[in-house]
């Protein structure tokens, strides 16, 4: 082997040797397959299911945007992908590689402060700043489309569904008399199940099924069908590893570790649950024992892993803001781990 291929695999973190593809289902890589405008917009197109007359033209879009809001105290949210559109569309792209009690609950949060945010943009793009007082003051209230998509490595509604599902805002009323229309377009959630969408897709066609087959599979393909389209070709040779900069397979490799911690806390949780469970069901019987002891063991564990997981990126210098996100610790229990 030459020097300079030895010095390659030096390079190559040793989480990601043997692979030829990145796992998209990691943030780095996946905002490296859509790090391109025309692979964002041809995204969000397919994604949203969008007709001609409806598609994106242009956007804006950053990655990792922390967005700070005063509620009345500061909170930091951050997008993995934060989208804003020609036609005043604010879009938010999530990637979520595991479950838990609150998932629905954070997809109406982060969907909320989307909607602060695109409300903040429009006050401040040109063509409402062009308005005259009188009409402003009569749009005061007025809301831009919202649309909160979120790539789920999981089922998020349950095994056997479609892997696509969209919700919107429906009348109770207008649902008993088989009205489904909605009360409004301006809020949207976009659900895609990976798991699922393997499971039916094994020829993608569609564009939207070619992203998808990206971000759920290509970590674990040796090589990629031929899409016959050069914007799925860039995309894919920007997860090659062979081809990637040493800073996105640094970090890449990086969130894979602490995914990993995590995944082996949450494992560990259900161990202990089970033995938890077993003990106390002896007294309380069997299936009540073994419920209570999942839960309590899975939250011990959970605790245990999140303060390790926030430790390790304390000591990486990551903000206190991204580490409470990423664990769920408050900042101020990280300020204590910190100190310890």
């Amino acid at each position: 082997m030459s020097n300079k291929k030895q010095r390659k695999a030096r390079e190559i973190p040793e989480a990601l040797r043997g692979k030829t593809f990145l796992d998209a289902k990691y943030g780095p890589a996946f905002r490296a397959l859509l790090s391109e405008d025309e692979a964002i917009r041809d995204f969000l197109n397919s994604i949203l299911r969008l007709e001609l007359g409806r598609r994106i033209k242009t956007l804006e879009y950053t990655f990792e945007d922390p967005m700070d809001f005063r509620t009345p105290e500061r909170k930091t949210l951050i997008f993995d992908v934060h989208a804003w559109t020609e036609d005043h569309r604010c879009l938010d792209i999530e990637l979520q590689r595991a479950t838990h009690s609150f998932f629905i609950d954070r997809v109406l949060l982060y969907s909320a402060f989307l909607a602060v945010k695109g409300r903040q943009k429009l006050e401040n793009s040109p063509e409402f700043k062009s308005l005259d007082e009188k009409e402003r003051r009569y749009r005061r209230y007025e809301l831009p489309e919202v649309i909160s998509i979120w790539l789920c490595n999981f089922h998020p509604l349950g095994n056997g569904r479609e892997y696509h599902d969209e919700w919107k805002l429906y009348s109770q009323s207008d649902l008993a008399h088989k009205k489904a229309v909605p009360v409004s377009e301006k809020l949207r959630y976009i659900l895609v199940d990976l798991p699922e969408f393997v499971k039916v897709c094994k020829n993608p066609e569609s564009n939207e099924a070619k992203w998808l087959y990206l971000v759920a599979k290509a970590g674990d393909e040796e090589e990629l069908p031929d899409f016959g389209d050069p914007v799925f070709e860039r995309a894919a040779d920007r997860i090659r590893v062979n081809s990637a900069s040493e800073e996105l397979l640094k970090r890449q490799a990086r969130e894979m570790v602490t995914q990993d911690e995590i995944d082996v806390r949450l494992v560990d949780a259900e161990r202990l649950g089970l033995q938890r469970g077993l003990a106390k069901g002896e007294k309380l019987g069997m299936e009540k024992g073994e419920k209570l002891g999942l839960a309590k063991g899975e939250k011990l564990g959970m605790e245990k892993g999140m303060k390790s997981v926030a430790r390790k990126m304390l000591a990486k210098g990551s903000p206190l803001s991204e580490i409470a996100d990423i664990t769920g610790l408050s900042e101020k229990e990280i300020r204590a781990l910190k100190k310890s």
